[in-house]
């Protein structure tokens, strides 16, 4: 394991193969939270503490888990002084995230970087429920697949997993779409953020129920 400080709010841990085996955890399952991978950055903030003096209790961080090679991965560690950062890079705003992975760790430690994966989801942003119903009227009889809406801020959320429903034509769904909202960078992050600091408000068959409501 290599350690680097970059500055007081930001540093840099390689793990290399024999970092991973040691600790019999493998690339993947980095990417979606194990309690080895949380276990794995609890000593690293440890060590990070003990040898860098890098202080990262009850401070919100970015996480960001960058792959180097097929068993090797980079993760950057930075403080953040503003939470509405996290908001802007996670693409909640609209605009794609600079940092491939992180996340709000307000209240703990928790490490749950992902690595970069094949989207199988949209995540579309709407400023009221009435423009979401207004899409679901139009997009009823394109798609088919799993829908649900979460609200965070002011804004609402539509999340639909595209690959629940293989016949569905992307390119003319997202041109419905774009014409009552704004997408949002889509990623199992983007998720998992909204799951863990959102209002959950249809959790099911979204686009069905509100478009029966229009």
């Amino acid at each position: 394991m290599k350690m680097e400080k970059v500055s007081e709010t930001q540093i840099r841990i390689t793990l290399n193969k024999e970092d991973l085996l040691n600790r019999n955890i493998k690339l993947t399952e980095l990417a979606y939270g194990s309690k080895k991978a949380q276990a794995l950055f609890q000593d690293m903030m440890t060590k990070a503490y003990e040898d860098l003096g890098f202080e990262a209790t009850n401070v919100p961080l970015m996480i960001e888990a960058v792959p180097i090679t097929m068993d090797s991965i980079m993760i950057v560690v930075t403080k953040v002084d503003d939470p509405e950062q996290i908001e802007e890079r996670l693409g909640l705003t609209g605009e794609r995230p600079t940092h491939r992975t992180f996340k709000d760790q307000e209240d703990s430690n928790e490490f749950e970087p992902l690595i970069p994966e094949s989207v199988s989801s949209l995540m579309y942003r709407f400023d009221t429920l009435d423009d979401i119903s207004s899409a679901s009227s139009q997009i009823q009889h394109l798609y088919f697949g799993e829908s649900c809406i979460y609200k965070y801020t002011d804004k609402y959320f539509l999340l639909m997993y595209t690959n629940a429903n293989t016949n569905t034509d992307i390119s003319i769904l997202t041109s419905v779409l774009n014409e009552f909202g704004k997408r949002a960078y889509t990623s199992n992050l983007n998720e998992y953020f909204l799951k863990e600091h959102g209002e959950t408000i249809i959790r099911r068959n979204a686009i069905d129920i509100l478009a029966k409501y229009l």
